[in-house]
């Protein structure tokens, strides 16, 4: 167990490297979701896998290790694409869940 603790380790911290080297976010090379939020109204999620719910209140969305969980009022898919996808609203928190 141990062995396996130490290369998942030094694998992330080759991904780290890379990433500074690069000049970009370690996110992206392990191809977790990236975020912008603009104020309280606009959420920008690039490198999803879909959308799990969908309502006014909670939108939950499928990303790689995780769910992202938006949660508002009034909130509505403005775009979707296969790289990205777009919620406005009144959006009052954004959660990162375990993946179910």
């Amino acid at each position: 167990m141990q062995t396996a603790k130490k290369q998942s380790h030094g694998w992330l911290a080759r991904i780290r490297a890379a990433a500074e080297q690069l000049d970009v976010p370690v996110g992206m090379l392990r191809g977790l979701p990236q975020l912008t939020l603009d104020g309280d109204g606009q959420l920008l999620v690039e490198r999803h896998r879909g959308i799990v719910e969908y309502g006014t209140e909670r939108i939950r969305i499928a990303a790689k290790e995780m769910t992202v969980e938006v949660l508002g009022s009034g909130l509505r898919l403005t775009a979707m694409d296969r790289d990205s996808i777009r919620v406005c609203g009144r959006i009052s928190a954004v959660a990162f869940l375990d993946r179910e």
